[in-house]
């Protein structure tokens, strides 16, 4: 099963193919595959789970979605119109990078697992079995999060399509909605997840935790401005058994470069021995070309001036945030060039080989630091907020905030989420939820709090309404 709308044209074919020849389509394909004659086993539902997971591969669209559109990126020579676009704020419904696929695809994935795994009946499944559940409920949430900030408004399927009954052409639920489906979802897993469900380092941090379903509720949270919510929620994952620990400010470049530190509670986990080398294609969006015998990236985007200009010699986040190349430029090919830092690869080879591998962090501790310290401020607590802002600041290498009132919190907050969290899918989120887009960007357009629907999906499905603007 792929995404839940490429199932539309299939099934309106079985459709129209039922009126004309009903005895040949109710025959049914002895060695097909379906969900009755799937899920027999304990190993059925592992595999079932992990298929999920492989559904969030696609950490672009997290980037583009969560970043683009902001202060955050700048065009290079080699930008084509979809990054330009990135860049430049003026999404088409046809660019690249609007499609849904993915979380569709994710979506139904999990909707099938949380369907068909209550019914089987192996006796190996039921010490995991709820596990699995909360896995389930945990990846649904986060990719119907991932689209109603992004698109507002989107259809809301909680079942799989197993049946030509169902409806293939599903209406838009509300914003609103599909949070309360997403809290609801995530309460779910938090009842059926401990802190640390794994042993291995890779599945304690590449699969859904207690403290990860926390962290989205934070997340969650703010959105709704439920502040007392969002302050205990991080607070519950500050303190987690797991024991996330912030890494060291000299080594701030392993949360990136090394994978799942301890700083990690949730990342997309990539892997070029497993034939994964290539899945994170944002270190060939973000480097620069390589020189004669190194590998590069294409250089589709570089980091703004306005980003580059806001660190200081003595935050050590700076450098590996963005670098330039220097003059003579090798190991790259062009001097002088601004490039986003975070997403290097694996560097098999210098000749040839550069996997795109990085893992992809979607929630890490000093995310989690900072959403709290904003909840309380909120809250009208500035103070027990600011030590919260100084573990960050002091971490990257700087002086304590000179901040001291609410509002002076609150844009210092907003300012260390920038340095701090920059192209981790963040920005325009941020921005976005609180309310300060326009200000802040500079563009105005009311339009551009939302991205357009993909125009093959209102091809597919008329029933879809594209947002204003579009």
């Amino acid at each position: 099963m792929t995404s839940s709308y490429k199932l539309i044209g299939s099934g309106l074919l079985l459709l129209s193919l039922l009126s004309s020849c009903r005895d040949v389509t109710e025959q049914l394909n002895p060695s097909g595959l379906t969900a009755d004659n799937f899920y027999k086993t304990a190993t059925d539902a592992d595999v079932a789970i992990n298929s999920c997971y492989d559904a969030f591969q696609n950490p672009e669209r997290y980037v583009f979605w969560g970043d683009a559109r902001t202060d955050l990126f700048a065009v290079t020579d080699r930008s084509g119109l979809n990054q330009i676009q990135l860049a430049n704020g003026n999404l088409n419904a046809v660019n690249g990078y609007v499609g849904w696929e993915d979380m569709y695809t994710a979506i139904a994935r999990t909707n099938s697992v949380l369907k068909n795994v209550p019914t089987i009946t192996d006796p190996a499944l039921q010490p995991r079995r709820e596990r699995i559940l909360g896995e389930a409920y945990f990846l649904r949430a986060m990719a119907y999060f991932y689209l109603a900030r992004t698109f507002d408004n989107v259809p809301l399927i909680l079942e799989p399509y197993e049946s030509l009954t169902q409806d293939f052409l599903p209406k838009q639920a509300t914003q609103q909605q599909i949070f309360d489906q997403i809290e609801a979802d995530l309460k779910a897993a938090e009842t059926r997840l401990p802190d640390r469900p794994f042993t291995a380092t890779v599945e304690l941090k590449g699969k859904a935790s207690l403290g990860a379903v926390r962290a989205a509720l934070t997340d969650l949270y703010l959105w709704q401005k439920k502040y007392q919510a969002a302050a205990d929620a991080a607070q519950q994952v500050i303190a987690s058994p797991a024991g996330y620990v912030l890494v060291s400010g000299a080594n701030f470049g392993t949360i990136f470069f090394n994978k799942n530190t301890s700083e990690s509670i949730w990342e997309i986990q990539f892997n070029n021995i497993y034939l994964e080398g290539s899945n994170n294609n944002l270190a060939n969006r973000f480097l620069p070309l390589g020189g004669t015998g190194f590998a590069g990236g294409n250089w589709d985007i570089g980091p703004s001036a306005k980003l580059m200009g806001s660190y200081i010699a003595a935050d050590q986040r700076g450098p590996v945030t963005f670098r330039v190349t220097t003059s003579p430029s090798a190991p790259w090919r062009d001097p002088n060039i601004p490039y986003v830092n975070k997403y290097q690869g694996t560097l098999a080879n210098a000749n040839a080989t550069r996997f795109f591998d990085s893992n992809q962090v979607i929630y890490r501790l000093a995310d989690v630091l900072l959403m709290r310290a904003e909840a309380l401020n909120e809250l009208g607590q500035t103070t027990a907020a600011i030590p919260l802002l100084n573990q960050v600041r002091t971490r990257a290498g700087l002086a304590a905030t000179t901040a001291t009132t609410q509002a002076d919190v609150r844009l210092a907050i907003e300012n260390e989420r920038f340095l701090e969290l920059a192209f981790e899918g963040k920005r325009y989120y941020d921005l976005k939820r609180t309310g300060r887009y326009a200000t802040v960007t500079g563009f105005a357009d009311p339009n551009w709090l939302r991205w357009p629907l993909p125009a093959n999906e209102l091809i597919r499905n008329p029933n879809l309404v594209q947002n204003s603007g579009y």
